[in-house]
């Protein structure tokens, strides 16, 4: 594609996210939920660190990869994912432009969501009623909240699509966020009460953030009209767009490592866990073997967190362009040609303002971390089957900030030291069901909560796996690993009963 190519299409996502286009997992509910956990609990709930069956946990790789949308898609009959690795596969095309997507053809405001998050080198630690754990990661997230259906359209089938002509379209508080950062995290729980068969553990994580680079776009109101397949008649423009990309804006040359990290910032993750068991707790550990520490099971389990608190602040080749009740009858607009970001912009600057300088007004950005709260139960219903539930909700603060998806699901699952199955079932922002699978075999996890999208039960609008890898050493292991009595769980029950008659 040749630069001409290339910035025509540039200017178009520019008109596209602001005004008009020219020319789900993600919460790893197989993993985050169980009593095997360990350090991949903190994604979900710092505090859940005490309430593990295990005292120390080794995570070596965690991955989870999401995408949904509901605009675009491939349908279920010609697509699943199996169909990739077909030799000589290729995508199918539609309507006279072969477009390798189909849209849904509705008046409804369009979302997306993409999440790739790797949990790298972990660990957790519980000692006593205290836990500690310290977390590495990278992250990508990128979210699109309430886009109008007439951009969505005009961005998929061009300024010449005649139905949306010479329609005066009103468009309010839409945006797309994106960015990618890598995470260093300090974790702490703390069971701060305990009473017979009732203990309350509060948490916390904090995490120096990294970023490689992010940007948005908002749009505070964009009131047009498309009068033919090169004009566009602006009436009022609100929004703002900032990035800061590993390029060269003046030649376009990637620049991915000079420097490597563009911004920094801070995030935090607070929560609280109530659990009521199944006996008093007898495991006043006060010291000696941290595998002697007994785990005593629950009857269920409540825990509140809020996630992602924070923001990332890109300072180093970043620029914030920003546009205030403008307007402008634009003609030929599908015969503008740049050789660069800072032509592109001085060039749409200069549409609006008169002076291709006006529109930048900083040279560094803000992007909020997708801020949710949760609320996850869980009840033990046997010895190995349990029925877990988690409620997602996002927060946000400002249109800069990446958005969290909201999410119901309930969770059953049976639970043993080497093997754990779940099939967690979820309402995805509250309208979309999905159903998925995850299963543990001691070390290994595997799991989707889009099992339609693999067995071609469902239309190709997103994707959801994840896997992880890593090892626990379960609590009150010493007897059968290092001939430590006070691992076992009935000898410890017996001795406080021996004590009690005394």
């Amino acid at each position: 594609m040749n630069k001409i190519i290339y910035y025509n299409r540039l200017l178009a996502i520019f008109i596209l996210l602001i005004t008009i286009k020219q020319g789900e997992s993600q919460e790893l509910l197989g993993v985050t939920l169980g009593n095997y956990k360990g350090t991949a609990g903190l994604l979900i709930n710092p505090a859940g660190m005490t309430t593990d069956k295990v005292y120390l946990d080794i995570n070596l790789a965690t991955a989870d990869v999401f995408f949904r949308n509901n605009f675009a898609y491939l349908p279920k009959e010609d697509f699943t994912i199996w169909k990739l690795f077909d030799k000589g596969y290729t995508f199918p095309t539609y309507g006279k432009d072969e477009k390798n997507l189909l849209y849904y053809e509705n008046v409804k405001l369009k979302y997306a969501t993409i999440n790739a998050r790797v949990l790298g080198p972990s660990a957790m630690l519980q000692v006593g009623d205290h836990a500690f754990g310290i977390t590495t990661g990278v992250r990508y997230f990128m979210s699109g909240t309430r886009i109008p259906f007439d951009i969505a359209e005009l961005a998929y089938n061009g300024l010449e699509y005649t139905p949306l002509h010479n329609i005066e379209f009103n468009d309010y508080d839409f945006d797309v966020s994106t960015s990618a950062w890598m995470e260093v995290g300090l974790s702490y729980a703390y069971n701060v009460w305990k009473s017979y068969d009732k203990q309350l553990t509060v948490g916390i994580s904090i995490k120096k953030l990294w970023g490689y680079g992010g940007g948005y776009v908002k749009g505070n109101n964009a009131n047009y009209v498309v009068v033919d397949d090169s004009t566009i008649n602006i009436k009022n423009l609100n929004g703002e767009i900032g990035f800061s990309m590993p390029v060269d804006y003046n030649n376009t040359d990637f620049n991915g490592t000079n420097p490597t990290f563009r911004g920094s910032g801070i995030g935090m993750d607070i929560g609280a866990v109530f659990i009521k068991k199944k006996e008093v707790d007898v495991n006043n550990w006060s010291g000696g073997k941290l595998c002697s520490q007994k785990y005593t099971d629950y009857i269920y389990r409540i825990g509140v967190s809020i996630l992602d608190i924070g923001r990332v602040k890109y300072s180093t080749n970043a620029q914030l362009h920003s546009f205030d009740d403008v307007s402008q009858y634009w003609a030929s607009v599908d015969t503008l040609k740049f050789d660069n970001f800072n032509s592109f912009f001085g060039e749409v600057s200069n549409t609006f303002y008169g002076d291709p300088a006006v529109s930048l007004k900083s040279s560094s950005i803000k992007i909020g971390l997708p801020t949710a709260i949760s609320v996850q139960v869980d009840f033990n219903m046997t010895n190995n089957m349990y029925i877990g539930g988690m409620w997602i909700h996002p927060l946000r603060f400002n249109l800069s900030a990446l958005r969290r998806p909201a999410q119901i699901a309930i969770v059953p699952r049976y639970e043993t030291k080497y093997f754990e199955l779940s099939v967690p079932i979820s309402l995805y922002e509250y309208v979309y069901p999905r159903i998925g699978i995850a299963a543990r075999f001691y070390f290994l996890t595997i799991g989707t909560e889009r099992l339609g999208t693999y067995i071609g039960m469902a239309d190709m609008n997103g994707l959801d796996i994840y896997a992880s890898i890593k090892i626990g050493i379960n609590k009150g292991s010493c007897k059968s690993k290092f001939g430590d009595a006070c691992s076992n769980q009935s000898f410890g029950n017996k001795l406080f009963k021996r004590r009690s008659r005394r």
